[in-house]
């Protein structure tokens, strides 16, 4: 058998030898594999070293016969505070009369000397695994102390047999339901949910569970007060020492409180959202009126629009008309210079001069109407232009206000149709304005637009 150095070196040895030169040379070697090798010359000096560091020394090797305090009554003493610690006992065969004592101190092995070295490294190697193993088991035992503890103090902790009545519950569970341990051990666990639950749910986990398989879900228990609380369960068996199922464990946290704060975002976003559909509804109230309003003033700039076309066209006319009189009137004064005779001329002088001075009055007339045609077409376009340009900014204002509120498709239609509108009156205006560039004359239009 191989010797286990890593698992040596964990641990701390106690020799005890009155020979001085067996206890010098065992204890060098020793050192090459115990973690510490503690030496005593005698049993009075084992254990006042044992004394003295109890909580280090893992092994005592110990001969029988010293002078003082033997290996026997060392060991006794030491067995008065420290019943598992082992021993291992160097005899030689005439110590036979102490082995039935020793047996009492149940000491771990015995030693023959001479030591046989590796047969006592081997059995200490033995030992040493078995030391390891106890230490990682009361590891385990430690862990699972702490985890249950954590456990109990954070969560609902119940146990029931195989009838799913319960057998044990944590201070946590009481403090919670207001029910004592003494009212609750012997119950079946269904008595505890609340009236308004399914029975469907017990009989659903009571089967998943006795088949085995571990339950998860949400359950609503009953409070001694009648109130109720919600937890989130989840249960599984538990096993005897043969594997077969001899009852059940539940944790349980407690959600009530994180119920409530759900239900409360819950309210509250639906207040939120019933308090837009308000708000967008009085904004699409107040958006139809706004566009009605605008509606009609559209309508009415349209009318006012033609009537402006009517009295452009009537100009225009009247313009053409003098026009046409004033060049007949210098045709035939060109006849009457052509023709004339002296007394003709006189006449036609005098005719001629009062043609010049109605001809003056004509185009002052025309200037005067030119004038006020320019003046009320320029006054025209400019009101116009600003209307449009009041409606577009309204029409884009009210396009941005319905798009924060809502995305309502027969608003954002009706303001598609205005906009549109609004460009066909645009487009219109232009189109005006290339009929009274096509109709009138080039003078009377460079005043005007020039």
């Amino acid at each position: 058998m191989t010797i286990n150095k890593t698992l040596l070196k964990r641990l701390k040895l106690l020799y005890v030898e009155d020979e001085d030169t067996i206890r010098n040379e065992l204890s060098l070697l020793l050192g090459n594999f115990f973690g510490e090798v503690f030496t005593a010359k005698d049993g009075k000096e084992g254990l006042e070293l044992f004394y003295k560091n109890k909580k280090q020394i893992d092994i005592i090797l110990t001969d029988i016969n010293m002078p003082l305090i033997n290996g026997i009554d060392m060991i006794k003493q030491i067995r008065e505070l420290d019943s598992k610690i082992p021993v291992f006992f160097a005899t030689a065969h005439s110590d036979n009369e102490f082995l039935a004592e020793a047996i009492k101190l149940k000491v771990y092995e015995y030693i023959v000397k001479p030591i046989d070295i590796r047969k006592l490294l081997i059995m200490m190697s033995e030992l040493s695994t078995v030391l390891y193993q106890d230490f990682l088991l009361e590891q385990q035992k430690n862990e699972l102390e702490r985890y249950k503890e954590i456990t109990d103090t954070n969560n609902i902790v119940i146990k029931t047999d195989t009838h799913m009545k319960i057998t044990y519950v944590n201070d946590l569970f009481c403090k919670i339901s207001g029910f004592s341990k003494d009212e609750l051990i012997g119950k079946e666990i269904k008595t505890l949910k609340y009236p308004d639950v399914s029975n469907d749910i017990f009989t659903d986990m009571y089967s998943t569970v006795l088949s085995n398989k571990p339950w998860k879900g949400k359950l609503k228990n009953i409070k001694k007060d009648g109130d109720s609380y919600t937890t989130d369960c989840y249960m599984i068996t538990t096993l005897d020492s043969s594997g077969e199922i001899d009852g059940t464990i539940s944790i349980q946290v407690d959600i009530t409180e994180d119920l409530h704060k759900k239900r409360e975002i819950q309210l509250a976003l639906m207040k939120d959202k019933s308090d837009i559909f308000i708000r967008s509804k009085e904004g699409s109230v107040e958006q139809n009126h706004i566009i009605n309003d605008l509606k009609l003033r559209l309508e009415k700039a349209q009318t006012d629009l033609e009537k402006a076309l009517k009295n452009i066209d009537k100009y225009i006319y009247t313009n053409e008309k003098y026009r046409l009189e004033n060049k007949n009137l210098k045709t035939e004064l060109g006849l009457y210079k052509k023709n004339a005779n002296t007394h003709t001329s006189l006449k036609l002088v005098k005719e001629n001069a009062e043609l010049r001075m109605e001809s003056k009055k004509d185009k002052e007339r025309i200037n005067s109407l030119e004038q006020e045609l320019e003046k009320e077409i320029s006054q025209l376009k400019v009101n116009y232009n600003e209307k449009i340009n009041d409606l577009e900014e309204k029409i884009s204002q009210l396009t941005d206000d319905l798009e924060a509120v809502q995305s309502d498709e027969v608003l954002l239609q009706k303001l598609e149709y205005w906009k549109e509108k609004a460009k066909n009156e645009s487009s219109r205006i232009e189109h005006l304005e290339k009929q009274i560039i096509a109709h009138a004359d080039i003078s009377f239009m460079s005043k005007i637009f020039g």
